[in-house]
């Protein structure tokens, strides 16, 4: 019983993690997408329609990205983690 609770606490925090890691990145893409269009664009820095389009249409493949598809390793590696430790000391 103990395992189960273990497992879905840790299920819980990678989440939490995983959602605030997400947002993180997403704001900082759209951030530096932002920059990119005031860079290319001085004569319409600023918020406008067109700038926001350009920013929604360069999110779009973000999940395709690397940095979108390493973010998973936060459900992976604590997990693999934790069992190794387990293993190692129930070896012992």
């Amino acid at each position: 019983m103990a395992i189960i609770r273990l497992a879905v606490i840790l299920f819980v925090i990678e989440a939490i993690f995983y959602a605030l890691l997400t947002v993180y990145l997403r704001s900082t893409k759209a951030e530096a997408l932002e920059k990119e269009w005031d860079r290319r664009h001085p004569d319409r820095a600023g918020d406008s329609e067109e700038r926001r389009a350009f920013v929604r249409r360069s999110m779009v493949g973000f999940q395709k990205t690397l940095k979108a598809r390493l973010l998973a390793l936060v459900f992976v590696i604590p997990t693999i983690v934790i069992a190794v430790i387990a293993w190692y000391v129930n070896v012992q």
